[in-house]
């Protein structure tokens, strides 16, 4: 199996361009599905980019469980929220490869998982996974950047989630992406 790369830690910042915004409103992307007092994961979550606008979302009652493979990427996010004062609602995670999540088994309302699952090896596994973290009826944002992952891959991935139980609820339209709103069955 080819191993695919990994998003290098200093691309932490471009991600976290300000110009950014003019595609990737976090806060227009995701504010239909996150409420207060819930419990989400940005998975791959990098500095934050969306994290902290999630935290902002789920408030004080909420959690979002930022996983990450790279330390580095999970020390910016730490800092990030705590020069926000948000660092009550975020749990940043190191997670390392054949890692499980049963310990957050049925817990999770929403997930995020964007621009990431092509840089995972084994996404029959990442499906399965986050599907175990999730409630029923619980909602995962799924989405991969068109001019990187083929439309072979991501229809890939999206038979791997329907495998885990996930299924589709809804198209969505993010610039520059192929998205799709799944739903834990």
């Amino acid at each position: 199996m080819e191993k695919k790369s990994v998003c290098p830690w200093w691309m932490g910042y471009l991600l976290l361009n300000p110009l950014r915004k003019l595609s990737h409103k976090p806060e227009e992307i995701l504010e239909p599905y996150l409420k207060p007092g819930m419990n989400a994961v940005d998975f791959g979550c990098a500095m934050g980019y969306f994290s902290l606008p999630m935290a902002k979302m789920v408030g004080k009652e909420g959690k979002v469980y930022c996983f990450d493979i790279q330390k580095k990427m999970l020390s910016k996010l730490t800092t990030r929220a705590s020069d926000q004062g948000l660092s009550q609602m975020i749990k940043p995670i190191l997670i390392n490869e054949g890692d499980t999540y049963h310990q957050y088994s049925g817990t999770i309302d929403f997930i995020l998982l964007f621009a990431v699952a092509h840089e995972v090896n084994d996404q029959r596994k990442l499906f399965a996974d986050l599907s175990v973290m999730m409630k029923p009826g619980a909602l995962m944002l799924f989405s991969e950047p068109s001019g990187h992952v083929k439309q072979s891959g991501f229809d890939q991935s999206l038979a791997f989630a329907a495998l885990a139980g996930l299924e589709k609820a809804e198209e969505r339209n993010i610039s520059r992406s192929m998205s799709i709103l799944l739903r834990k069955s």
